[in-house]
């Protein structure tokens, strides 16, 4: 493939020199077909000049012509095999001949410069496709069997590897000796993508060197099937949290209706008290399903530069008397103001209710690091009493929670492509780690 490329890049180059050099032929020509006619218009003035016969001037010119002619024919003869000899000398090289030299008519410097160049280029192309012939046998060693796809590009994009992964991806088109971006591969900030790979897929690029020689490496994972298994497992978390908040809320309802049924006269004021129950059950039901679906409607950020120390300050109108929020790090803060705010507003509202019965002492903190923002929530209060499913949406451990709170933290945060870490301080208090990519 390399040498077909070869001999291509060859062959265009040759046909724009002679497009190119079309017009300098036609030049060349002219100016020898000049020289010829101003020798034999001087020959004939000074035969006039002389007063010579026209006859003998005729015969003069005659004479002349023939030499003149000749001497301008191999004047373009002796250009133009030159340029013939080392595009056969070029066109050879192409073809992978070796050991040969281009023959020469006579002496000359810059004929011999050119050669050296043309051999020189020639030699760095033979030892950059050896080199990555080596590299592709090294890859196929190591990569070959390998059930992750693997897709390698020398240091001028061009495909020199792809393993038998690679391959089975039906929505790619790989040959060796094209560029990537003919293979539909888009470079962008030394990463590499292709619009056929959909979100199904992982995709990460990286840089080797080998024998002084930079090569680019693709690799990409299929991960549709562990995607899927993790949308079951979560879809089966929510059906089991959620049959638990419904059972929690229908099974007395339904219990106090089935004890009006049974009386066989009711009484209207127990008949209202039953009602009054019924309906504060339902109005918390509805609430619990309508701020769980606020949760699924979370726009996409406004990303932009603010202060949250401001926004810590808005979020002391929920402490109650005796309650305490101290703001320590950096105040400059790059994300959407309006969702980080109701963030740190479910935070410290959960923070205040985990002190139930005493003061609550929140301390947040927000600072940069390796690239990335992080924002802590600490409190004092009593930690998190199950940990491994403290974000799971619906769950609760609060007599009158609905287990939406870190559910809509960690939706914010994975708008802005961020995670979110609880843990639970050894001296007592829950913590809260945010972080997102600056």
């Amino acid at each position: 493939m390399h040498c077909t490329d070869e001999w291509k890049n060859t062959s265009s180059t040759k046909r724009i020199l002679t497009l190119s050099s079309g017009s300098v032929e036609f030049r060349i020509k002219a100016a020898l077909c000049v020289l010829v006619c101003v020798f034999m218009g001087m020959a004939g003035a000074i035969a006039y000049a002389l007063d010579w016969s026209l006859l003998a001037i005729a015969t003069l010119l005659c004479v002349l012509s023939y030499p003149l002619c000749w001497s301008a024919w191999k004047v373009w003869q002796l250009w133009s095999s030159s340029l013939m000899r080392l595009t056969t000398y070029t066109q050879s090289l192409a073809m992978g001949e070796s050991g040969i030299q281009p023959s020469r008519l006579g002496k000359s410097v810059l004929f011999d410069d050119l050669c050296r160049e043309i051999t020189l280029l020639h030699q760095r192309s033979q030892g950059q496709m050896e080199q990555n012939r080596t590299l592709s046998a090294l890859f196929t060693q190591l990569f070959e069997d390998i059930p992750i796809a693997i897709i390698a590009f020398d240091a001028n994009q061009t495909l020199i590897y792809a393993n038998r992964a690679a391959y089975q991806i039906t929505d790619i088109g790989l040959l060796q000796g094209m560029t990537a971006s003919e293979l539909g591969f888009v470079l962008k900030k030394q990463q590499y993508s292709h619009p056929a790979l959909t979100p199904n897929w992982r995709c990460q690029s990286s840089t080797l060197r080998y024998m002084d020689q930079s090569s680019h490496l693709f690799t990409a994972i299929d991960i549709s099937s562990e995607l899927k298994q993790s949308e079951q497992a979560v879809q089966k978390n929510l059906v089991r949290v959620l049959s638990h908040e419904l059972r929690n809320t229908l099974t007395p309802m339904s219990s106090m209706a089935e004890t009006l049924l049974s009386m066989e006269k009711w009484d209207s004021d127990q008949i209202r008290t039953v009602l009054v129950r019924v309906k504060a059950r339902a109005d918390g039901l509805l609430t619990f399903v309508q701020r769980f679906a606020e949760v699924a409607k979370i726009p996409e950020p406004q990303k932009e530069l603010f202060d949250i120390e401001q926004i810590v300050e808005q979020t002391k109108v929920l402490l109650r008397d005796g309650d305490t929020i101290e703001f320590s790090g950096q105040p400059s803060c790059y994300a959407d103001p309006q969702l980080i705010a109701q963030v740190l507003m479910n935070l410290v509202k959960n923070a205040v209710e985990a002190c139930d019965g005493q003061s609550a002492n929140i301390r947040i903190s927000h600072y940069l690091s390796e690239q990335r923002q992080h924002l802590c929530v600490e409190d004092n209060g009593s930690g998190f009493s199950n940990l491994e499913n403290a974000i799971t949406p619906l769950f609760t451990t609060k007599a009158n929670g609905a287990g939406i709170g870190l559910a809509f933290v960690e939706a914010v945060l994975n708008k802005h492509n961020g995670k979110v870490s609880l843990s639970n301080s050894p001296a007592g208090g829950a913590k809260v780690a945010l972080s997102w990519p600056l």
